[in-house]
């Protein structure tokens, strides 16, 4: 969502165009900009693929940040010259930079007709941009080749295990229930019970940061409700964001990449008295199995 919301952001800006001032550079097309390293190298071409990060600011204040997405996001620069298109200030400032290279846009918002929300009382709006690749077409279609090839190996055999986590989850519940794990559950001052099977290695896992897990989610009855080794994708959310249930959000958040857990969700920390349509009525508590497969 928020991706989309910075994507429009830019789209969405109407300017008039700028002249060199007060030592700022000037794009082709007329946004004013500060190049704060100046690095001697290629530039992104047309057709090319300029692989980016970028920042939007209010004064200091981050409001928009493609790092909060994970991998760095991408604009292809366009093969045909279009006199009657003006490009936005992120594609008219790639034209200018080489890898590596730091710049900040100064977007003059009187010359906007309204201005976006959480700018209304300053006059500039800033995006520090920092170009992190340049890929030809066939550098790109090779990578975008390579990430096919990926997920589907990653989504094989995420579907080859998908029966026997099935009848782990629900030996894991049968000793639940029985009492068997009184021992090793640990609880979390909202009432969160879990286990940790595995502690993992890697990157914790902390609010804000991305997470990619594979999970299946069941009802204490043992009916399953849903599970990523069943479509073989992993899901991908940022923590702490509300994306997923209560008790999914502050279980992840014990744990760190490479580990497995299950959690015992109370109704108030997943779908609460209202439930969740299909299969989760109201008041419904819930096993969770998690695996983190990666943390950015």
């Amino acid at each position: 969502m928020r991706i989309v919301l910075f994507f429009a952001l830019l789209y969405a800006l109407v300017l008039v165009s700028c002249e060199e001032d007060g030592g700022l550079l000037t794009t082709q097309h007329g946004y004013e900009y500060i190049n704060h390293t100046n690095l001697d190298g290629a530039r992104p071409q047309p057709g090319e693929y300029a692989y980016f990060q970028v920042q939007i600011r209010n004064g200091d204040t981050i409001t928009h940040s493609t790092r909060e997405q994970g991998a760095a996001p991408f604009l292809q620069i366009p093969s045909i010259n279009n006199p009657q298109r003006r490009p936005s200030p992120l594609e008219d400032v790639l034209r200018e930079m080489s890898v590596g290279d730091s710049v900040t846009v100064l977007i003059r918002l009187d010359t906007i007709r309204a201005k976006q929300k959480g700018f209304e009382n300053t006059n500039i709006m800033y995006y520090d941009v920092v170009l992190t690749d340049i890929k030809s077409m066939d550098s790109y279609q090779e990578g975008a080749k390579r990430d096919r090839e990926e997920r589907e190996k990653v989504a094989e055999e995420a579907r080859a295990r998908y029966k026997e986590v099935a009848a782990e989850v629900r030996a894991t519940l049968k000793d639940y229930k029985a009492g068997n794990l009184d021992g090793q559950l640990q609880e979390t001052d909202s009432g969160l019970k879990y286990i940790i099977q595995e502690p993992g290695t890697g990157k914790v896992v902390t609010p804000g940061r991305n997470v990619s897990v594979q999970y299946f989610r069941a009802l204490m009855n043992g009916k399953e409700h849903d599970s990523s080794f069943k479509q073989g994708e992993p899901l991908n959310f940022p923590v702490g964001e509300g994306r997923v249930i209560k008790g999914w959000d502050e279980g992840v958040s014990l744990l760190r990449e490479g580990a497995k857990a299950s959690f015992f969700i109370p109704s108030k920390l997943a779908y609460g008295e209202n439930g969740a349509s299909p299969g989760i009525p109201g008041n419904t508590d819930l096993l969770l199995y998690l695996e983190v497969v990666e943390v950015d």
